[in-house]
């Protein structure tokens, strides 16, 4: 997808996770000039030739510094990338880049912190969607919520990430799915999200608030299609609402929120944000690519890379 004038690239931003590669190439303003995606996630790299799988991508773009996120800078990654710690915004992190030795590339470090009941967190390429989301116009206090595989909710002080909570919701969900008593239970393709598939998933929701709690209700569900109600078809629509649910319905009581900002792209963010306007908590949402793009863009900025000196962008 190329969208601009090659020529005006000054920065390759990399959003590189545990099982997906994607690539921006961005001018000085941050706008996308060219993308590209592929499977190339840490842990589908042979022999851990990582500068191979860079070159494949983005070989064809112009030789402009390279700013990456994600799990590329964990110990599995190309090179580990220390976590900061304490308040963090673009600033403190643009000022602890990773460069990996002889080479145009540099690393956005993680973070390490607090949890909302005090325990240690850890986070690795959710601080760039974050830097982005502000840049777009996010409240610089208040709960953001990243959904995935690990869900974040990040508290936001003076648009300073003050502490996180990560939640395994979408990992659990993807076990009871496949590899649980549940999954015998589980039609295939059952999930199309017409009517009766979100009415399900909303009902999912309202089980969360059960005071019987979340491990009773996953074999309430396998009970229910065993007696008879719901259908096995509303079964994995009942399951995502009900893990959802849980994870919503911990964050609530502890910060009493009225609204949370999104960041999230494609069926996970509907979800998400049906399941909070169910719970009556509004919801403005972000694009997380958008976001990542303009993360990379703002840390390269504030770390006044080769490229941004020489243009004054």
């Amino acid at each position: 997808m190329q969208s601009g004038n090659l020529t005006d690239a000054r920065l390759i931003g990399v959003d590189w996770g545990t099982s997906s590669f994607r690539a921006y190439l961005l001018n000085d303003n941050g706008e996308l000039l060219d993308r590209v995606s592929s499977p190339s996630g840490i842990l589908n790299v042979p022999d851990r030739n990582f500068a191979a799988i860079l070159d494949r991508n983005c070989g064809q773009w112009p030789n402009v510094p390279t700013l990456m996120c994600g799990m590329i800078g964990s110990r599995n990654g190309w090179i580990e990338a220390d976590y900061l710690s304490g308040l963090t915004g673009a600033s403190e992190l643009a000022a602890q880049l990773k460069e990996i030795e002889n080479t145009n590339i540099r690393i956005v470090p993680g973070i390490s912190g607090q949890d909302f009941s005090g325990g240690p967190d850890v986070m690795r390429g959710e601080e760039t969607l974050l830097v982005g989301a502000l840049a777009l116009g996010a409240p610089r206090d208040g709960l953001i919520c990243l959904p995935g595989t690990h869900s974040k909710w990040v508290n936001l002080v003076s648009g300073r990430i003050a502490g996180f909570s990560t939640y395994l919701t979408g990992e659990v969900f993807a076990l009871m799915r496949d590899r649980s008593i549940l999954s015998p239970l589980m039609e295939e393709n059952a999930i199309v999200w017409d009517r009766p598939q979100q009415n399900a998933f909303v009902e999912g929701v309202e089980m969360a608030r059960d005071s019987t709690g979340l491990l009773h209700q996953l074999f309430s569900l396998r009970a229910r299609v065993l007696t008879g109600h719901p259908a096995a078809s509303d079964l994995v629509a009942r399951l995502s609402g009900l893990m959802i649910g849980a994870e919503l319905l911990s964050i609530k009581p502890d910060n009493g929120t009225a609204s949370v900002s999104l960041i999230t792209s494609g069926a996970i963010g509907e979800r998400y944000r049906m399941a909070l306007e169910h719970l009556d908590i509004g919801v403005i949402e972000y694009d997380a690519e958008l976001c990542c793009q303009r993360g990379l863009h703002d840390i390269a900025l504030a770390a006044q890379l080769p490229a941004f000196r020489q243009t004054g962008g």
